[in-house]
């Protein structure tokens, strides 16, 4: 869910766009909807979503490596690739493909940190 508030925080660490989310031809579209419903994927339709969610199936049709999906070892819950994190998330950082060099970076401890070290999001603490 798209939160004004997380989205105000990461925006100086974002590429400036008027969407972060990727769009499909109708056909394409159809298909992504398909596949959404069939396999219970999370989606936001809003344009200020915190996932491309299209963005990440467009790249698993295409095969790209980055596509794929795991078990989040903090919270044992589905998990997608930052890469595809839009601004809107709460965890946006440096490996979106929507980051500018200085945004937050992973660090050993699964904790969102800034160049100097400050902490802006923790996942073991959810």
């Amino acid at each position: 869910m798209a939160d004004l508030k997380t989205f105000m925080r990461n925006k100086k660490y974002a590429k400036p766009s008027n969407s972060y989310v990727t769009r499909l031809d109708p056909a394409a579209q159809q298909e992504f909807g398909l596949w959404v419903q069939q396999n219970k994927i999370p989606y936001d339709p809003s344009p200020a979503s915190d996932y491309d969610m299209a963005g990440f199936y467009q790249a698993l049709k295409a095969n790209d490596p980055r596509a794929t999906t795991a078990i989040n070892v903090n919270d044992h819950r589905l998990h997608f690739p930052d890469y595809w994190k839009t601004p809107y998330h709460q965890s946006f950082s440096n490996e979106s493909r929507w980051a500018l060099p200085t945004a937050p970076r992973w660090n050993e401890s699964d904790q969102l940190v800034l160049p100097n070290g400050q902490v802006v999001f923790d996942e073991r603490a959810r």
